[in-house]
């Protein structure tokens, strides 16, 4: 199993716990996602904000072993960006990592552009039990952020405030993370009013962590709001790739599959789309294979 850097996951809450409050710090783990994909600099944004917002989207359950597959896709031209998370363990990987577009007319990198805003965001959660739930909806920008506040909204019907950011130079990763803040049963509207006047300051997050530990920013952002911090957890970016995984893979392509390329090809290599690494199989290891798999569906 590969493993790169970590990164960190803060958990707390505000005003006496009156609101949930998650707050992390992606950088190296962007910036190695990025060098792995060989992203432009808009994708490098994407996926960093991508890898935060997953690891937000997990951390709300309070469950460390629960599993998230988090899918958005829009109809911009660098097609789906799919995250997965294994409790704090995250993968990450966008269909078309070199699409460069030109700068927002403020500045910005056009992640919105890229992923584009028609389209949908799919979220799987794992959390051990007969069924995963299933949440859709559509995309609110394609910004990612705006989008998974959204989805929680919509879908999971729990009201809330994201945050993402990313600061990219020359395709590197300088600065990544990202907040999250849901307010709880009982929550006053003196605090929910606090919340929002802040959430400007909120959308630089990635500026401040260039200056600022996350834990002495957790409790800038927060100040006069009582905030308290429950838990520090590291992150990491790590694929389970493997070459017993590649091997089921192949026997779900079925026998017709295995033969042609028994046939064509005398082996096959397979790449993983999160790490990249390539599984080589010999003739002799597909023909291996072929017992184990089915027979075509009659038409």
């Amino acid at each position: 199993m590969d493993v790169y850097p970590m990164g960190r996951l803060l958990r707390g809450t505000l005003a006496s716990g009156q609101a949930r409050a998650l707050l992390c710090e992606t950088t190296q783990m962007g910036a190695a996602a990025a060098k792995i994909h060989r992203a432009s600099a808009v994708c490098a944004a994407a996926l960093s904000r991508g890898l935060s917002g997953a690891a937000l989207l997990t951390a709300v359950t309070e469950e460390p072993t629960s599993s998230l597959t988090m899918t958005v896709k829009g109809d911009g031209p660098a097609g789906a960006l799919v995250l997965v998370a294994h409790g704090r363990r995250l993968k990450a990987y966008i269909d078309h990592p070199e699409v460069s577009l030109p700068a927002r007319a403020d500045g910005k990198l056009d992640v919105g552009g890229a992923i584009g805003a028609q389209g949908r965001i799919t979220v799987i959660r794992d959390m051990g039990l007969r069924e995963p739930y299933v949440g859709q909806c559509r995309l609110s920008s394609g910004e990612i952020a705006e989008d998974i506040a959204y989805y929680c909204t919509m879908s999971e019907q729990q009201p809330t405030l994201c945050a993402l950011g990313v600061l990219v130079s020359g395709g590197a990763v300088l600065s990544s993370g990202g907040l999250m803040i849901q307010p709880l049963p009982g929550c006053d509207e003196e605090t929910l009013s606090a919340l929002e006047l802040r959430a400007p300051v909120y959308a630089d997050i990635s500026r401040h962590l260039l200056e600022t530990p996350p834990e002495e920013l957790f409790l800038d952002f927060f100040r006069g709001l009582n905030p308290e911090i429950h838990a520090v957890e590291a992150l990491v970016l790590s694929c389970d790739c493997s070459t017993e995984r590649m091997e089921r893979v192949l026997v779900s392509l079925g026998r017709v599959e295995l033969e042609d390329m028994i046939r064509t090809q005398h082996g096959a290599e397979i790449c993983c789309n999160f790490c990249m690494k390539k599984h080589a199989f010999s003739e002799e290891a597909l023909v291996a294979l072929l017992a184990e798999a089915s027979e075509p569906s009659p038409d």
